[in-house]
């Protein structure tokens, strides 16, 4: 763990403490506002005033500042008719001009707009972002941290999380997000139900190091105290790659509300752990009390973890997003129990640091921190209504400041008997981050292999902890209309479910055009291992939803998922290949069972290991009946050809291809295959994210 300088420690701390003291203004006293991102250039000139009739935009320049205001009556009422006039901004006590202005309204003030256009499902990343994009809709993403949480206290939290995210609007969206999260496969989505039963799953683990997954074998052997710090940085990266992704859909407001019983620096000798190996050479500690090396080594501990969190307090402040801290241990008196050896000193001190640790992520974002509550369910209902009305206004600083400080400003309205909430400030850029948004950027990988690589995220880590994965692919049936396949699989998760294992799926399959085209339940291979099944009916080309409700063996709902699939339209000139099917070996004997076999099932699973072989069998079509050229090779996750990799040689058997390899050459990593399929000019490409593990 990198350590700074006691001076610029103590310095930070101070100026944290000094923010955090400063509360929500009134119509007297107000605050807030934030930056929106930097452009290619700065400005050059002062716009011309835009005209009232059109919806103004919001300049993401280095110098304009976007304030979001929230005015109630004395009754809590939002107050929605205000006009521009009504508004005071200073800077540095400096009058500020008001460039734009907006009121956003959700559907729990009756704007009367839900009537006229019912939100509708999000089924594919355009949705998503088209209606992230709609400043009435509401944005939060729940994170639900594992580690920092005890078992007994998620189980608590849970139920009303459940209950909150049940009784949302059609206007909110909603993702889930774990520490191991990749951001890549954060999903908002508005089947509040469907949420609520990815929150039903929420398992705590703090204290707990047993690994659930092949990331955490890497670092399985480390003394806890190491794991605990590792733990910590996941939390915090996690935390800020969420609120970073929020900052690019929208200039309104946005949420993150972070599950966790808090960040401590330190964990005590005298902590009982599980599923950690012991220390060799070392006895359980005896003593109850610390001396000043360690209590002095706590605070430097305690102080590094606040200095963590400085880049999250800037993303907020310029991405317009409020952190609100839950702490799901409710009312307590301590922050260890009966089992552990540590002292009384030493315990009031962890629970004050990780008690501090969510009011400061609260207090630096303009959230709030719900703390010291047993029923949390009227502060998470206020913190919606807060996000149900408010005022987007913004300005370009007359300062000008190029220090990356933060800078207060106060917001005044012309109105008696109302309270007015606001951003506190705005942290300013520096000349060197200035500088660095005028470079030209780097070159990242192209579209279809980055697209690949999410693809391959949202397999392997499902950001709501699904009980089962789906695998869909189609092939070129009779009179050439495509025939699709869906295999579902039980994920590793499922096993964890109180209501029992899968050992069905009701599928719903409904073409554009509305016709139901397949409509049944999918019941478990009896002969594999791992719940598993499969289905196989004709489709016209297109898009088809899918509607997958899985269940146990009495028939009770574990988890529903909407999915939406493009189905090709295979009588279309040109080269295509269909979805591989991917199964698994160990040697070559089943490689030669599975080439031979016509039941066995394929993976839904990306992940795999270097000791397995992959057995791949996909169909690849040419205009004419015409069968093409196959290619294949290995690339790395930025689309790069793997020197030295094996060539890959399918073999052919009419359309079919079948092609099986080893991963003992390729280290721990995420990876993809190429597969090209050329007819004369016409090429085709299709890219299979894996990944491999140890």
């Amino acid at each position: 763990m990198i350590r700074r300088p006691l001076t610029i420690l103590c310095s930070l701390a101070a100026s944290f403490a000094v923010l955090a003291a400063q509360g929500t203004g009134t119509s007297q006293t107000p605050p807030p506002a934030q930056t929106a991102p930097p452009p290619a250039t700065p400005p050059q000139t002062t716009p011309k005033p835009q005209d009232p009739q059109q919806p103004p935009t919001f300049r993401t320049r280095v110098d304009s500042v976007s304030v979001d205001v929230s005015v109630t009556d004395k009754n809590g009422k939002p107050v929605t008719d205000l006009k521009e006039g009504d508004f005071e901004i200073r800077e540095a006590g400096k009058l500020q001009t008001i460039e734009t202005f907006r009121l956003i309204q959700s559907d729990d003030v009756d704007d009367g707009t839900l009537g006229a256009e019912r939100p509708t499902q999000i089924l594919s990343m355009s949705d998503m972002q088209r209606e992230t994009a709609k400043p009435e809709n509401r944005l939060f993403i729940i994170y639900l941290d594992d580690y920092h949480t005890r078992a007994g206290n998620a189980l608590h939290i849970r139920k009303q999380l459940e209950q909150f995210v049940s009784g949302l609007t059609p206007r909110d969206l909603v993702a889930l997000l774990y520490p191991l999260t990749p951001v890549g496969a954060v999903t908002f989505s508005r089947d509040h139900d469907g949420t609520a039963l990815g929150i039903s799953r929420f398992t705590g683990r703090k204290y707990n190091y047993a690994p659930t997954n092949a990331y955490e074998q890497n670092f399985a052997q480390f003394p806890p105290a190491q794991q605990e710090q590792i733990r910590a940085d996941l939390s915090i990266r996690t935390m800020m790659s969420a609120c970073s992704l929020l900052a690019t859909l929208r200039e309104g407001r946005k949420t993150l509300v972070y599950v966790s019983e808090g960040l401590t620096g330190t964990l005590p000798d005298g902590v009982f752990t599980t599923g950690a190996p012991l220390t060799p050479g070392l006895p359980p500690p005896v003593s109850m009390t610390q001396t000043g090396r360690q209590q002095s080594q706590e605070f430097f501990n305690s102080v590094d973890m606040v200095g963590r969190m400085r880049d999250i307090f800037t993303i907020c402040s310029r991405g317009n997003t409020s952190i609100w801290a839950l702490d799901p241990k409710g009312l307590a008196t301590s922050e260890f129990g009966a089992g552990d050896r540590v002292g009384p000193d030493q315990d009031r001190r962890m629970m004050n640091e990780a008690i501090d640790s969510l009011r400061i992520l609260a207090d630096q974002t303009d959230g709030r921190a719900i703390i010291g509550t047993n029923d949390a369910l009227p502060e998470l209902r206020k913190m919606v209504k807060e996000l149900s009305a408010y005022y987007l206004l913004s300005y370009t600083s007359t300062l000008a400041p190029r220090d990356g400080k933060f800078h207060e400003i106060q917001v005044k309205v012309n109105r008696k008997d109302i309270e007015v909430r606001a951003r506190k400030g705005y942290w300013a850029y520096s000349e060197e981050e200035i500088r660095k948004s005028n470079l030209p950027p780097k070159p990242g990988p192209p579209e279809e292999v980055a697209e690949a690589m999410d693809s391959l995220a949202r397999v392997v880590e499902p950001t709501s902890r699904r009980t089962v994965g789906v695998w869909i692919g189609a092939v070129r049936g009779e009179t050439e209309r495509p025939q699709v396949t869906l295999v579902w699989e039980a994920t590793p998760e499922a096993s964890e479910t109180i209501a029992g294992r899968p050992e069905q799926v009701s599928l719903t399959v409904t073409a554009a055009n509305g016709d139901v085209i397949f409509r049944g339940v999918v019941p478990r291979d009896p002969a594999a291992f791992r719940p598993t099944g499969r289905v196989t009916f004709l489709s016209p080309p297109g898009s088809l939803r899918l509607k997958v409700a899985v269940e146990n063996a009495r028939g009770q709902r574990l988890d529903n998922e909407d999915v939406t699939e493009i189905v090709p339209d295979f009588t279309a000139t040109g080269a295509s290949i269909t979805e591989p099917q991917v199964f698994r070996a160990r040697t070559a004997r089943e490689v030669a069972t599975l080439r031979e076999s016509i039941t066995a099932l394929p993976v839904v699973t990306r992940q795999f290991a270097r000791s397995e072989r992959l057995f791949m069998r996909f169909d690849a079509y040419g205009p004419a009946g015409i069968t093409p050229q196959v290619t294949m090779r290995f690339l790395n996750r930025r689309g790069e050809p793997i020197p030295n990799a094996p060539q890959l040689a399918p073999t052919v058997k009419g359309s079919t291809f079948e092609v099986d390899f080893g991963l003992s050459f390729l280290p721990q990593g995420d990876y993809l295959i190429e597969i090209a399929a050329v007819t004369g000019i016409e090429r085709s490409v299709k890219l299979i994210g894996i990944r491999v593990t140890g």
